[in-house]
């Protein structure tokens, strides 16, 4: 055989071999080879009233939890909906939702983060904007006993570092972490990332004042929490399927790995319960996601999972909740109060309110 020939087919060999094992990894990303099997301990009902109700937070003095709601839908077709904002649900009492007043008028949000100081109750969202650009809004919640909720609209940040802001998580009033889901601007650049599972989102520190990327290389970065001491920062890959943990310098904001957790699902957003005990909403199944956003008939699988950690660095994930999406499509959070679990989806048009044997 002639050398070059030879050359040929060992350049051939090599880039049909590098092929087989990108098509591999996305197919798992896509969770192709995910077997998912219905499982809860418990009941569940469904609470109608908002489409999109992709993040969830509760606050136990209130015993509130607020909804963030967006159609994608009527987004995706360019007329976003009159509806999107921040619900209410009361956890005593009838189970209701309540869209409250007070947010600006382009206000399409996103992940959102909840934090309780010695000034009251704090509410820091991200809201998409119908120009394309998105921003993070922030809010007082006023709350009196027997009165009705308001959101008192006190600032907001804008910034081109905010290129497809996700999740986040409030440090204060004035700082907070945001990861940007995807590093490309454009949606041919985005579906190549998801295509080829490429690492180039970032997660970004606010200081009260700029910007700092904090952490990079991060392959669909959807879910962020702070831990109760605010020592550890967490956030989740959809695409990498795992939970990432990193230790927190708390003057600078900078961030130092400390551990990952693999986790064979989508993993989205996270969220402490008032117990200290870490939950993740998921979709285990991409590639049912991606049908389920082209037709709203044909929903995907949810899981939700319990994290166990040692000193503060999980160390294993149970599953609590599986189902084929006949209940929940997509689910994308999982917010927890005693043996009550209130599950969201960025594509569904209800919150599941479940109750957890013991």
């Amino acid at each position: 055989m002639r050398p070059y020939l030879r050359a040929a087919l060992t350049a051939g060999a090599v880039l049909a071999a590098v092929a087989v094992g990108v098509a591999v990894r996305t197919l798992n990303v896509y969770g192709v080879f995910t077997d998912v099997t219905p499982a809860f301990a418990g009941q569940c009902t469904a609470i109608r009233g908002v489409v999109g109700p992709e993040d969830i937070a509760i606050d136990e003095k209130t015993r509130l939890a607020f909804v963030s709601a967006l159609d994608r839908y009527a987004m995706a077709k360019g007329k976003p909906s009159p509806q999107d904002g921040i619900y209410v649900l009361p956890l005593d009492g009838p189970a209701h939702l309540t869209k409250l007043a007070g947010a600006p008028a382009d206000f399409h949000p996103h992940g959102i983060s909840l934090l309780r100081d010695a000034g009251g109750l704090v509410l820091q969202v991200i809201s998409h904007h119908t120009d394309g650009t998105s921003g993070i809004e922030i809010f007082d919640v006023s709350a009196p006993s027997g009165g009705p909720v308001r959101l008192i609209h006190i600032g907001d940040v804008e910034s081109r570092e905010l290129s497809s802001p996700n999740a986040i998580a409030a440090v204060d009033r004035e700082r907070f972490y945001v990861v940007n889901d995807h590093g490309s601007t454009t949606a041919f650049g985005r579906w190549l990332e998801d295509l080829l599972v490429l690492p180039r989102a970032n997660l970004l520190y606010f200081d009260g004042m700029v910007f700092r990327v904090v952490a990079q290389h991060l392959a669909y970065p959807a879910g962020l929490a702070l831990s109760p001491d605010g020592r550890y920062l967490y956030a989740t890959e959809i695409n990498a399927r795992r939970i990432d943990t990193f230790a927190r310098q708390p003057v600078s904001g900078s961030l130092d790995q400390a551990g990952t957790l693999d986790i064979p699902s989508g993993v989205d957003n996270l969220r402490f319960d008032a117990k200290g005990q870490l939950w993740v909403g998921s979709h285990p199944k991409n590639i049912a996601m991606n049908a389920f956003r082209s037709d709203p008939s044909r929903p995907a699988p949810s899981e939700i999972f319990k994290v166990t950690l040692a000193n503060d660095i999980p160390q294993s994930a149970q599953v609590v909740y599986s189902d084929m999406g006949t209940q929940i499509g997509g689910s994308s959070v999982a917010a927890v109060s005693g043996t009550r679990m209130l599950i969201g989806s960025p594509l569904d048009n209800h919150v599941l309110d479940c109750v957890m044997g013991r």
